[in-house]
């Protein structure tokens, strides 16, 4: 989705009480970083622990307050205040508070991420996180992994698991849907091959 003013509006509800915004491209900083917006909802987590094996993440709050996890080490981010997440390190975030957090996130570089987020948004837009959403969100993953993985160990068995199942019951993976969209003319959201 798009607003008036063309910033990109990706919202992830009712899976995520989540909206994020692209702010700055990466075709706009030639692959250097990609910086998204993120309003999360009171009491709502972020996705689970993961880790970014060629990226850093800096995640600066803009207003409330955002609980990082970074290999099991839990901080708490105030307002004004920012965390980088080194690279290739597992983390997560959640807002445990009763009011909104307003935060930015910057993946440095690029890479693949806002393709990989948009494909997420198009797989999860409108939809409760049930079983096969999670394994289509897997499969994208499967196409990213310079971008996104699971971190080692049973997460990361599990996404493998799940990700097979998915490859056997006809989901996609990322780049495979990635390409089914760039060849498909635009369709309403009624008709996304993803409901």
């Amino acid at each position: 989705m798009t607003s008036t003013n063309g910033e990109e509006i990706l919202d992830f509800r009712p899976s995520m009480r989540q909206t994020m915004v692209i702010t700055k491209k990466s075709l706009e900083t030639d692959g250097s970083i990609s910086r998204v917006e993120i309003d999360l909802e009171a009491g709502q987590g972020g996705p689970p622990a993961h880790i970014h094996p060629a990226q850093r993440e800096i995640y600066t709050v803009h207003a409330g307050e955002l609980v990082v996890v970074i290999e099991g080490e839990s901080n708490v981010i105030a307002a004004g205040e920012s965390i980088e997440v080194p690279t290739g390190s597992a983390h997560s975030f959640a807002n445990q508070s009763d009011k909104l957090a307003r935060f930015s996130a910057e993946h440095l570089p690029a890479l693949q991420f806002e393709e990989y987020i948009r494909l997420i948004h198009r797989t999860v837009e409108g939809k409760k996180a049930t079983l096969p959403v999670i394994m289509r969100i897997v499969r994208i993953e499967s196409s990213y992994g310079d971008t996104i993985m699971a971190p080692p160990g049973i997460p990361r068995v599990l996404g493998k698991v799940l990700s097979g199942v998915g490859r056997l019951v006809g989901y996609p993976t990322g780049k495979e849907l990635a390409a089914s969209f760039q060849q498909a003319p635009s369709r309403p959201a009624s008709q996304n091959p993803m409901n």
